[in-house]
């Protein structure tokens, strides 16, 4: 998956070097279809030098607000540019897809340095954004969207997925404090989609984990079953979820990376192979198929107590089907935007 992720990035970046601003230097077509996407609303313009304009004017009139709520990958990227004299190259997955992201806010170009996939920031933006990024609101601000982009993390760990009306309702109220509307429901869109996988799933738009396979499945899965309400959750579940794993997976986890060191292919790391199965146990994948998995990752023959612990991790890792516990009861607070 990440690397299918990769190859979308770069076959989508053109083979020459970024230019200094995509609202002047883009084609009317592509620049056309950014703004089709929303990120930024420009209005209507008879012409085609106007429409440029227009969608300048529009990017940096709320280019405050759009900086307080950049995902955290595009507010290192943009650091990294201003640092770099505007220019850096794209080394990582979560930094192309920054990228593409920066570049619907019409904020930055793509393109290729030599071999490699490079972006290159606005000029006007230059000279604006280190200001911007000195103002006590924007620190504070930043703060919060730490903290609410964790417990979203976590929630989809949890979960495998979210209704995105709930998260989008709570990033308005807890990480901007203003009122909804227009302006402030389209920050809070930009940065959940910014900041975590989405599709439309179902007539849903969802907040999907990065791992999830087959959402497809999922949904209408707890949807048959009629379930509506998030599993009960301590605060020591949420937190483990924020990092990554809960309390109850651990003890199984740590057993199955210590059976797996020394035995995986050079190219794997014990974390890393545990990591993939435990993801692949949340999505209810058949114990055949598992051992068949990790059988795949070993330089050498698996044994019955490979197996044996795999299945005991397995066994530990609460699933996204089923760690609902068929709660039919009213839901409320995040649960309430999981399922509609």
């Amino acid at each position: 998956m990440r690397a299918a992720r990769r190859n979308a990035c770069v076959q989508g970046i053109g083979g020459t070097p970024p230019c200094a601003g995509v609202i002047d230097t883009l084609p009317m077509d592509d620049l056309g279809a950014l703004i089709a996407e929303g990120w930024v609303e420009v209005p209507h313009a008879p012409s085609d030098l106007l429409l440029r304009r227009s969608a300048r004017r529009a990017m940096l009139s709320t280019l405050a607000d759009d900086l307080d709520c950049l995902s955290m990958q595009e507010h290192t990227l943009v650091e990294r540019m201003l640092i770099g004299d505007g220019q850096v190259v794209l080394d990582s997955v979560p930094e192309l897809e920054a990228a593409y992201t920066l570049r619907m806010r019409l904020w930055c170009d793509l393109g290729h340095c030599g071999q490699t996939p490079c972006a290159r920031l606005d000029a006007e933006l230059m000279r604006r954004l280190p200001d911007l990024l000195m103002r006590p609101e924007h620190a504070q601000r930043r703060s919060r969207a730490f903290v609410f982009d964790g417990m979203i993390s976590g929630l989809l760990y949890i979960t495998g997925f979210l209704d995105v009306r709930a998260p989008q309702q709570r990033f308005v109220r807890e990480v901007l404090g203003v009122a909804e509307s227009g302006a402030s429901a389209r920050l809070a869109r930009s940065h959940l989609e910014a900041s975590f996988d989405v599709d439309s799933v179902a007539g849903c738009r969802l907040l999907l984990h990065e791992a999830l396979a087959a959402p497809e499945t999922l949904v209408s899965t707890l949807a048959a079953s009629g379930c509506q309400a998030l599993p009960p959750l301590t605060s020591e579940q949420l937190f483990g979820a924020m990092n990554g794993m809960l309390p109850e997976e651990a003890a199984a986890a740590e057993k199955l990376c210590r059976t797996l060191q020394g035995a995986l292919r050079p190219d794997l790391t014990p974390e890393g192979a545990t990591e993939d199965l435990r993801l692949l146990a949340k999505q209810d994948v058949p114990r055949e198929a598992l051992k068949q998995v990790m059988a795949g990752m070993l330089c050498v023959l698996p044994t019955p107590h490979m197996y044996s612990v795999l299945l005991e991790m397995a066994g530990s890792t609460p699933r996204w089907m089923h760690g609902w516990n068929d709660a039919r009861t009213p839901a409320t607070g995040y649960a309430a935007g999981v399922l509609h």
